[in-house]
């Protein structure tokens, strides 16, 4: 019962027409565990809980005030991550993120069924794998062997458990490490898909254009829903939004930099309608465009 208590102490879980519930409440006692052995050093990796969890239905936790460092690995779905002191980012499968004690953050379902494993971690040698938060990406789903058979250590006693509970997270925190790292050595590691990068690419250089979500679907072989949903996740801006922002930014260096009429220039950065032009200008910058060129 004190388990229990303590981790409906560290998560709070908001979940879709229920209300109330513990963390706990939803956790399958087979599958996600407490630790039976306590921990015999703090050289040694030791998990106090952890295995495997599943949502059939959207959901939502809140982590925080943990003492612990924690150990989360994307089986299958996704989920949006965001917190107070965090840049909010999406994991999806085969991806893990390992976040340091006093880390707080919100986990949003994206997609169901989701079927992840988390541990709660004790161990000096946490150091040295996590500072804050970190998102890593796997090519290949061998971490989510070594995270069930360290699920069923979790229940096991004996003289050398606890030596092989912490090196089979050694081992999965090293390759973490070095995933980590390897994308870093080459600058190719970015939590944001390369398609959104891409159709960012698309409206900084072509904003000109009159472009729109179908012909960005086509281009970049993704649902227009898709693309505008995990747009707005990634940049906190709507892909339209962003676009008509740019188009003002440039609107406002010609105002600054040229002679040339209002009409002109919403020609030029790609709002050829000249009254939806000084509508948008003045939504962004509180001015009209003959107010913002007086004025400097």
């Amino acid at each position: 019962m004190e388990a229990l208590n303590e981790l409906n102490s560290i998560f709070r879980l908001h979940r879709l027409f229920e209300t109330g519930m513990g963390f706990s409440d939803i956790l399958d006692s087979k599958r996600f565990l407490s630790n039976v052995k306590a921990a015999g050093t703090e050289l040694l990796l030791h998990p106090h809980f952890g295995g495997a969890i599943s949502y059939g239905i959207p959901t939502t936790f809140e982590y925080a005030g943990s003492p612990y460092y924690l150990l989360l690995y994307m089986e299958k779905g996704d989920a949006s991550v965001k917190g107070k002191e965090l840049d909010a980012f999406k994991i999806s499968e085969k991806e893990m993120i390992i976040a340091g004690p006093g880390i707080d953050f919100r986990f949003d379902t994206r997609s169901t069924p989701c079927f992840f494993h988390l541990f709660l971690i004790t161990g000096s040698a946490m150091t040295l794998y996590c500072d804050g938060i970190s998102r890593i990406s796997f090519k290949e789903n061998y971490i989510a062997g070594q995270l069930s058979y360290l699920q069923k250590l979790l229940s096991q006693q004996g003289e050398d458990i606890e030596y092989l509970e912490s090196r089979l997270l050694t081992e999965v925190l090293t390759d973490a490490y070095l995933e980590c790292n390897k994308h870093k050595e080459t600058g190719s590691y970015s939590p944001i898909p390369d398609y959104i990068r891409e159709m960012k690419r698309i409206l900084d250089m072509e904003y000109k254009s009159q472009l729109t979500l179908d012909e960005l679907a086509g281009r970049l072989y993704i649902s227009k829903y898709r693309l505008c949903r995990e747009f707005g996740s990634y940049y906190s801006i709507s892909p339209l939004q962003y676009l008509n922002h740019l188009r003002i930014q440039k609107a406002k260096a010609l105002l600054e930099q040229t002679d040339i009429s209002v009409h002109a220039i919403g020609m030029d950065v790609g709002i050829p309608n000249t009254s939806h032009f000084i509508k948008l200008f003045k939504r962004d910058t509180g001015r009209t465009p003959a107010e913002y060129r007086k004025r400097g």
